[in-house]
């Protein structure tokens, strides 16, 4: 049965309007109901849920977010989506695997009267963004995210768009739309196709095509002047599939006319004599030019000394020569021992003796032996490699490889450097708790940075001064997902209070005498020095003074002056939209002389 919808408050009546009507509430609800409805009807019944244009999905790796464009979708309700400006989104929840969907919402806003809770004056829309392992109903889905500790990995094959739902008798919907991200181009109908005018592909066709689809008709070859050996790209031609075939187009096994075949020939017999004595000869190119057949040893052909080709001998195996006139050589070489030469007459003992270079697209399987090669030849790979693969696998998971002009080694497992005498000098385990252990007591050094994610411990020795040395910074980055970062004095040996201290250096000093600069107690006390600015003032009828960014001080009052008799005199700092910290204020109507100071607390601007 197909599908009926449920109009009982199905929008049927609008208003008509006329000069001086007294407008009702009742009467502009109906008039958006009854738009409202026909608009969401015609949606849901004449169009399929999913997105109709922009939603789409960029990783943003480094923020660990993903960037939602502007765009608009239907969902299965009939309403329509729309997302008016980039979004970034990075409320994952913990899931690690699910999709990033959208759904229609709306919320009552602009509230006209304090006191009255139902005096909103308006319906905002605005979608809801999630990311859920089950998406919930009436939801379209924008991608499926894969998250591996800080990576993103997008699939934007999920992504469904809108088309068109095709009204029928039953309840099996007919519906277009197209293949997605992973086919843009293709168009996908439910449901049988019916042309009563012309159809013309510029494309393939692909498909069975037998007389469960041929109902009637002839096959015409008059009727089709433009078909070609491209047009057939593979299967079998039978007549006992298309009955409808006209007898006259198949002249019993003959085929009058020139048969030009662009791939395979399957036949049980393919006979070239040219008489009963089976001493046929197949011409590779044009009738006539003896100069490309391929005949057997019993044709005598040889003899003629100026025809080039293949020479089938039953005595000596196959032959292969290419060339021209009496100046031949041999192209291919099969002997009665099975070995094969390529280039050469000779294969020797090998069963594969190749003369020149090769080209090979496939697999190479050694099952015993080895690959030798002399001392001064090597392995070229070409410069096309720009995904992680591996180009010498020495065990599943294991070898070298190249992506795009980086070289890298895997291993699952560990990775172990030795010497001539087989001792382990360093290793390198790749386990979830692996590490890198140097056997050895000499110094190691880097070049560039060194980047540590997990814990970096420094052996201490008591009375030791100097246990890292810097010639940078230290960057501290956010420990887990608190957005704080830790710099901790900590000593597990034993249970005793530890405090840090901060020293540094005064300019020219040549002993390295060390500076106080900042001492944190045990207890969390700070002991040192804070930065402030100068005073900023403001007298009465100035304009209001800027100060230093609110992300890098706090301000406060120093200093007041004036005359203040409760007629409005006031001073005052604050934080502008602009994030700097302004000083103002204002003298008042009793007020005389108002002036005031403040200063900034924290980083220089």
């Amino acid at each position: 049965m197909a599908k009926t919808t449920d109009f009982t408050n199905f929008g049927n009546e609008r208003p008509n309007y006329f000069a001086g009507q007294y407008l009702l509430e009742d009467d502009f609800e109906i008039q958006h109901k009854y738009l409202s409805d026909r608009q969401r009807y015609h949606n849901q019944s004449l169009h399929i849920s999913g997105i109709i244009e922009g939603l789409e999905v960029a990783v943003i790796q480094d923020a660990k977010s993903v960037q939602i464009k502007s765009g608009s979708a239907i969902n299965t309700s009939g309403d329509l989506i729309i997302l008016k400006e980039n979004i970034t989104f990075s409320d994952f929840k913990n899931i690690t695997d699910g999709v990033l969907y959208i759904q229609y919402a709306q919320d009552k806003q602009v509230q006209q009267q304090k006191d009255v809770p139902d005096s909103y004056t308006r319906w905002i829309e605005k979608p809801i963004l999630g990311f859920a392992t089950t998406i919930p109903e009436n939801s379209v889905k924008l991608g499926k995210l894969t998250i591996a500790q800080n990576t993103i990995t997008l699939d934007a094959n999920v992504r469904e768009y809108s088309g068109l739902s095709l009204p029928n008798s039953n309840s099996k919907a007919l519906t277009l739309r197209s293949g997605g991200n992973a086919t843009p181009n293709l168009a996908v109908l439910t449901g049988s196709l019916k042309i009563d005018g012309d159809l013309t592909v510029a494309g393939t066709i692909s498909g069975t095509i037998d007389t469960k689809n041929i109902t009637s008709g002839t096959l015409n070859v008059d009727r089709i002047p433009n078909l070609s050996t491209d047009k057939i790209t593979s299967g079998t031609l039978n007549v006992d599939r298309i009955p409808n075939l006209s007898a006259n187009k198949i002249t019993s096994g003959t085929i009058v006319g020139d048969l030009t075949v662009n791939g395979n020939v399957t036949g049980k017999n393919l006979s070239l004599a040219a008489d009963g004595s089976k001493r046929g000869a197949l011409f590779l190119a044009a009738t006539g030019d003896y100069n490309h057949v391929l005949y057997n040893n019993l044709s005598n052909i040889d003899n003629e000394g100026v025809w080039d080709g293949a020479k089938w001998n039953v005595f000596n195996g196959l032959n292969i020569r290419v060339g021209s006139g009496n100046s031949k050589s041999t192209a291919f070489y099969l002997n009665n021992n099975g070995n094969v030469a390529i280039g050469t007459n000779n294969p020797g003992d090998y069963k594969l003796n190749v003369q020149g270079n090769q080209l090979l697209k496939g697999s190479l399987t050694i099952q015993e032996g080895r690959v030798s090669l002399d001392g001064s030849q090597q392995i070229v790979f070409s410069d096309n490699g720009t995904t992680n693969q591996l180009k010498l696998q020495l065990w599943s998971g294991y070898g070298l490889g190249v992506n795009g002009s980086t070289l890298f080694y895997t291993a699952n497992g560990n990775h172990s450097w030795r010497d001539n005498q087989n001792n382990e000098r360093m290793l390198l385990s790749t386990a979830v708790d692996g590490g890198l252990t140097v056997k050895g007591t000499g110094s190691s050094s880097f070049a560039g940075n060194l980047t540590v994610t997990g814990s970096l411990s420094v052996g201490v020795s008591v009375g030791s001064t100097t246990n890292i040395d810097l010639s940078g910074h230290v960057q501290l980055k956010e420990y887990g997902q608190q957005n704080i970062a830790f710099l901790q004095a900590r000593d597990d040996s034993s249970n005793r209070d530890i405090g840090l201290r901060i020293r540094t250096q005064m300019k020219g000093n040549t002993q390295k005498t060390l500076v106080e600069a900042v001492t944190i107690t045990p207890s969390g006390e700070i002991q040192g020095k804070i930065w402030y600015s100068d005073e900023y003032v403001w007298n009465n009828g100035q304009p209001e003074v800027k100060m230093g960014h609110s992300s890098k001080c706090v301000a406060f009052l120093t200093y007041v002056q004036g005359k203040f008799a409760g007629g409005g005199e006031q001073v005052f700092t604050y934080i502008k939209s602009d994030g700097y910290w302004y000083l103002g204020g204002n003298q008042g109507s009793a007020g005389a002389g108002v002036v005031a100071k403040a200063r900034c607390i924290g980083s220089p601007s």
